[in-house]
């Protein structure tokens, strides 16, 4: 892995838990992780399974143009690259699970990519409009209109690009032909990278695929907001049931941001940001933010070791088939 980024991936973090800490009183912090009902964090990982199990369904019904496989396959496969992507930085997790694929199914590595490319941006777009919703109805801080403005813009152009190129394939040769204005070392990797993405977007072809993928895109943040509100109740918070929808698209949408391995820093600190919006106390919402990165973070890990053992794989051979996987794409 690049140092340049790991050190980036690093100062980001260590910013966003100084922040997250600041101003926070260590005793009230200790009472309120003293005081979560576990019983409610359990429930909070079952359901957070049946999300992983929707996006599997996602990645599958995106992967349908590419290769058809098991919806238990592309589950396993999710798992373990989500499990890369809280132990390994800037989310090489997404490497680890094309170079999976590839090994497992013969497909190229750059067209698996593609399609993760293909999941990114519509979750990028159901977040930001779900955090734009929420803010919209139950009201919000100026930090959180400013990023649910700015994602929203970004992501549905970037849908609207996306639906173009799927739907209308002949739009395809004229972002093509844009690449003759790259310096010409870089063509062929660009032009490399281009083909592996359109040919993730096989599949998006009609209406009812798009209604499918957009259907299993909101289905699985949605499930995802559910254990987010689970383990609130676990801390007793005084959040309503659609603010937690804000809580999961902020903390999400800010992981996009360069950190350290599972986004560790923005995602608490967004979690944070947004329930002591809505009303919650400082410290418990801080206590509830690293409660809840914890939970979504460790059992997945352990969850994708058991996944990778199973294929008589374990951690070094995945860190080595995500760097071979970055060696060959650049």
């Amino acid at each position: 892995m690049p140092k340049r980024r790991i050190a980036i991936g690093l100062l980001v973090s260590g910013a966003f838990l100084a922040l997250l800490l600041r101003q926070v009183d260590r005793a009230e912090l200790g009472d309120a992780l003293g005081a979560v009902d576990a019983r409610w964090l359990v429930a909070a990982f079952a359901v957070e399974l049946g999300a992983l199990w929707v996006r599997a369904l996602r990645w599958r019904l995106v992967l349908d143009g590419t290769v058809r496989i098991p919806t238990r396959e592309a589950w396993s496969l999710v798992v373990i690259g989500y499990a890369a992507n809280n132990v390994l930085p800037v989310r090489a997790g997404e490497v680890v699970r094309a170079q999976l694929l590839h090994d497992a199914h013969d497909v190229s590595r750059l067209a698996a990519l593609g399609t993760i490319v293909v999941e990114r941006i519509l979750d990028g777009l159901v977040l930001a409009l779900l955090l734009a919703g929420t803010i919209a109805v139950a009201g919000g801080n100026s930090l959180l209109r400013w990023v649910a403005a700015v994602a929203v813009v970004g992501f549905v152009v970037a849908t609207g690009l996306i639906a173009a190129l799927a739907l209308r394939p002949g739009a395809s040769a004229g972002v093509v032909a844009l690449l003759r204005f790259t310096p010409a070392r870089v063509r062929p990797a660009a032009r490399a990278w281009l083909g592996a993405f359109l040919a993730g977007l096989g599949t998006l072809r009609g209406g009812r695929a798009w209604a499918a993928v957009l259907a299993t895109s909101l289905g699985g943040w949605v499930l995802e907001a559910g254990a987010y509100w689970l383990v609130g109740r676990g801390f007793g918070l005084p959040l309503e049931a659609g603010h937690y929808l804000a809580v999961c698209a902020a903390a999400n949408l800010a992981i996009a941001a360069p950190s350290t391995a599972g986004g560790v820093g923005p995602f608490e600190f967004f979690a944070r940001e947004v329930a002591v919006a809505f009303g919650t106390a400082a410290a418990a919402a801080t206590a509830y933010a690293l409660v809840l990165h914890a939970l979504l973070l460790v059992p997945v890990v352990l969850l994708g070791l058991l996944l990778l053992w199973q294929r008589h794989l374990g951690v070094r051979a995945l860190v080595r088939r995500a760097e071979a996987t970055e060696e060959g794409a650049a």
